[in-house]
């Protein structure tokens, strides 16, 4: 589309004087901070501190490089699936690359629960006449390569939900969710999970309490599977009240997943003769005998959603590898050995090189820019502010499927990580925030009353408490929100960016009713 030509407005000079402002007297202490600031309508850089182009640790704000890329990838209407396939005696599930099959936020919306997948297969099966399978319950997942963690995550984060692993196939992100209810005082209180059952075990117990007690309920994880590959958790502490859920990740999704699908089908009704295991890609499918029964769909909307409002760290890790699997088929399918293309495995080395593509194509330079990992939780992770400035500007006004991008982020005072923030400008910022420890990001869009919208990006970086740098990001929205309020109507505006705004007022109308 063609680019907007600049309005004719009097400087930004008020805008420079009140940020510098807010900098001067906000800035934490031994921290750095890099701000830019763009007119939506027209891409004119209004505000940038000297470091703007300087490569930080991001945090989260790497979600923004990561979903911007899938988006681009493979476009608003992609779906992805996960298969269940009936190969000779066996009952197979091939993972395909989803990262929110059986997602309990993604399930609610619906009325249903991360187990309805399961209710949907086994009826598959029962209107396929397989009511017994004879074989084994087996996972095949050749889509991604083998390394679940990022290797620079700390170990802290490993045993977190939010530091949960990916795989080409996941159930419930990855997670196992405890519940505790009490019973009778004194005695152990009743533990439920989800899924019930599937390739963990835990040990302790809660204690029921008859008056509310400081101490909760408390759920710990052990770095190490068992020899087989389960998941071994502790729970102890008291609980007064139902509580939950509490998550903790698994070690192996793949072990997770074979074993959870063979105790739902067990407890749906089905018979299952063998046992649950993981196969590679030498696993056999049986030819003329082999037929999908049935495939459950994600769509990547939902996905990029729940990864930019919610800030889903697993869910991010899975799009880095989809985009490194999209780039290196690519650049395999170029190369002389056309087979190779069959072969390659979706990486994170791999998606790091599909980002940097992709920013060439918007039109960046993607010097310094390091994605280490699709979430942002890797300390190795490198962008700028003017890189991320640039990415939103290229969504709103130039990426033909822009609009989606901006509709999967957070809005402030209504939904995602900014429910709670930015009240006072309820439904007018749409970003996406950051934090880790020392870190500390928020970038997105600012929408004037009348209309007019700026791009920001605010990254911290330093020993200052985040919730002062919050405090900072905060003021800085607000400033340009002050600014863009005391702007006449852009001169010439910009379709994409007035689509955009129609689609603000949508939302905070709905939010209303």
């Amino acid at each position: 589309m063609a680019v907007a030509q600049p309005a004719a407005e009097p400087p930004a000079t008020t805008l420079t004087d009140d940020l510098n402002r807010v900098l001067r007297e906000r800035t934490p202490a031994k921290t750095t901070v890099a701000v830019v600031v763009r007119d939506a309508h027209t891409g004119q850089t209004l505000f940038a501190t000297p470091n703007a182009g300087e490569a930080l640790l991001p945090a989260s704000n790497q979600k923004l490089l990561t979903s911007a890329t899938a988006l681009d990838i493979y476009g608003p209407d992609a779906k992805l699936p996960t298969s269940l396939v009936h190969s000779g005696l066996d009952l197979v599930a091939v993972g395909l690359g989803d990262p929110a099959f059986g997602d309990a936020a993604l399930a609610s919306r619906l009325g249903r629960t991360p187990m309805s997948v399961f209710d949907d297969w086994a009826q598959a099966l029962r209107d396929a006449g397989i009511e017994r399978v004879r074989g084994d319950i087996v996972v095949v997942d050749t889509l991604f390569d083998d390394e679940f963690v990022h290797p620079t995550w700390s170990p802290r984060n490993r045993l977190a939900w939010y530091g949960a692993p990916i795989a080409g196939i996941n159930f419930n992100t990855n997670c196992v969710d405890f519940f505790f209810d009490p019973t009778t005082p004194g005695e152990a209180a009743v533990v439920r999970t989800v899924p019930p059952a599937g390739a963990f075990t835990y040990t302790g117990t809660v204690a029921s309490r008859g008056k509310k007690d400081k101490h909760g309920p408390v759920l710990g994880k052990r770095p190490e599977p068992t020899e087989a590959g389960w998941s071994q958790y502790v729970v102890r502490g008291g609980v007064t009240t139902a509580a939950g859920p509490y998550s903790k990740p698994v070690d192996d999704p793949r072990v997770f997943f074979a074993h959870t699908l063979r105790a739902a089908l067990i407890d749906r009704g089905v018979t299952v003769d063998g046992d649950a295991r993981v196969a590679g890609s030498d696993y056999a499918f049986s030819g003329t005998q082999t037929a999908e029964i049935a495939r459950h769909e994600t769509p990547l909307l939902d996905v990029l959603g729940r990864v930019n409002t919610d800030s889903q760290n697993m869910m991010a890790e899975g799009l880095a590898k989809l985009n490194g699997l999209a780039y290196a088929r690519a650049t395999a399918a170029q190369s002389a050995d056309r087979s190779a293309a069959t072969e390659v495995r979706g990486s994170w080395a791999a998606g790091h090189l599909a980002v940097l593509s992709f920013l060439r194509q918007a039109g960046l330079d993607p010097a310094g820019v390091r994605c280490a990992d699709g979430s942002g939780l890797s300390r190795d992770n490198r962008v700028s502010a003017a890189v991320l400035a640039g990415v939103l500007d290229h969504m709103l006004r130039e990426h033909e499927h822009g609009e989606h991008f901006t509709a999967s982020l957070a809005v402030s005072g209504m939904r995602g990580s900014l429910s709670r923030r930015l009240g006072d400008l309820e439904g007018r910022v749409w970003a996406k925030t950051g934090t880790i420890n020392g870190v500390s990001a928020l970038s997105g869009y600012v929408f004037g009353e009348d209309g007019r919208a700026a791009v920001f990006s605010v990254l911290h970086n330093g020993r200052g408490p985040a919730s002062s740098a919050r405090r900072q990001q905060d003021a800085v929205v607000r400033a340009v929100a002050e600014w863009l309020d005391a702007r006449p109507a852009a001169a010439v505006p910009d379709p994409e960016v007035v689509e955009a705004w129609h689609a603000v007022q949508d939302v905070v109308a709905g939010a209303a009713e």
